[in-house]
């Protein structure tokens, strides 16, 4: 398993847990984790309050956990048998998830005015796991050329 498999896989499987979370605090099952003692970080309750925080009934916390496990088991199962199908999803996963991810920034930054720290993190790990699927491309790339 090569170190950009290994990335991706820990990177999606953080951003499972985080998203999971998040859902859970949005249908309340867990507690809100976020405010004042986060600083800057600490809009959680503003964002997740936001109009930008579902799509219709459906959260974008649940988004993010579906994309989060398509990125795993595409890694996972492209790290395991080398399949070109698991790496295109892999790689068209991250580039959808980081595109997402970017808007959402955005929007935090422009239409919101607050920032929610777990929403930022969790989409670090979405950009992680792109920038792994891309490197694991470009490796698969060199290999086929040869």
């Amino acid at each position: 398993m090569s170190r950009a498999h290994r990335i991706g896989i820990a990177a999606s499987v953080v951003g499972v847990l985080i998203s999971a979370f998040i859902l859970g605090e949005k249908i309340g099952i867990f507690p809100e984790v976020c405010g004042p003692a986060w600083g800057p970080f600490g809009g959680c309750k503003t964002v997740e309050a936001s109009q930008w925080s579902s799509i219709g009934p459906i959260p974008i916390a649940a988004i993010g956990l579906v994309g989060s496990l398509v990125l795993l088991v595409a890694a996972y199962v492209h790290a395991r048998t080398k399949r070109e199908e698991a790496l295109a999803i892999w790689l068209l996963a991250g580039i959808a998830g980081s595109a997402i991810e970017i808007a959402l920034i955005l929007i935090q930054a422009l239409f919101i005015g607050e920032w929610c720290g777990k929403c930022l993190l969790y989409g670090a790990t979405v950009l992680i796991g792109a920038a792994a699927a891309i490197s694991a491309s470009l490796s698969y790339a060199r290999s086929t050329r040869a």
